[in-house]
């Protein structure tokens, strides 16, 4: 897509909630992985969470201190919260490494 005569990346979600959640119940029940680490902070996972750990998947957030999903720390087995110094700490390192 261009804008002002330049080329820009346009990202799209449409839909992704619901894979994410059909994944999530598919693979509690066929037991193909035993953990999943959802880096998701949509509240409208939380049913397909519930459901997924009632068939016995395991279920970590990763989310950001920006904002996190306080129903999905509740909701899942762990949370993982990546603090805001960690990312700018983390972009530091990487720009240092492409100079």
């Amino acid at each position: 897509m261009k804008v002002d005569g330049k080329e820009v990346v346009v990202f799209k979600e449409k839909g992704v909630d619901v894979k994410i959640a059909v994944d999530l119940v598919s693979n509690a029940c066929d037991k193909k992985v035993d953990t999943v680490v959802l880096c998701s902070s949509d509240s409208d996972l939380q049913p397909a969470v519930k459901e997924a750990r009632a068939r016995g998947l395991k279920i970590i957030y990763l989310g950001f201190e920006i904002n996190p999903n306080k129903g999905l720390m509740y909701t899942t087995n762990r949370s993982i919260i990546i603090r805001n110094s960690e990312i700018l700490e983390a972009l530091i390192r990487s720009s240092n490494i492409v100079h």
